[in-house]
């Protein structure tokens, strides 16, 4: 019997929803120029598969987002700014945030790579 609850333990751990509400902080690295590396403010807000909130540089300068999904780990949304449209593709566990991110201006797209850390408690 002991042996049966640990095994659903153990089933139902990785089955438990991951919740990205919070603040998360950290940087982004330019994919054809790793030199080029800039810092990532985020505000996060998600009720069940539906995903809210704003990103920016910092935490003063934030852009609402769009367009906000969680399926499982996967999170995807879109940050519309002056210069284009900025769509993020991540994975995220308890307290790291990882993943693409393309900037899309016109006919010209950037693409960079992604690394978020929880800032603080949820």
């Amino acid at each position: 019997m002991r042996t049966l609850l640990l095994a659903v333990a153990f089933v139902a751990v990785p089955l438990a929803a991951i919740d990205v509400s919070g603040k998360w902080s950290g940087r982004f690295v330019d994919v054809q120029d790793e030199a080029k590396s800039e810092p990532v403010f985020m505000i996060l807000k998600q009720e069940g598969g539906q995903l809210s909130g704003s990103g920016g540089p910092t935490e003063d300068e934030q852009h609402p987002m769009q367009n906000g999904k969680v399926e499982g780990d996967r999170l995807t949304f879109e940050i519309p700014t002056g210069k284009g449209t900025i769509q993020f593709d991540l994975k995220a566990t308890e307290n790291e945030i990882k993943g693409e991110m393309k900037r899309i201006r016109g006919d010209r797209t950037d693409n960079a790579r992604l690394s978020l850390k929880r800032v603080g408690q949820k």
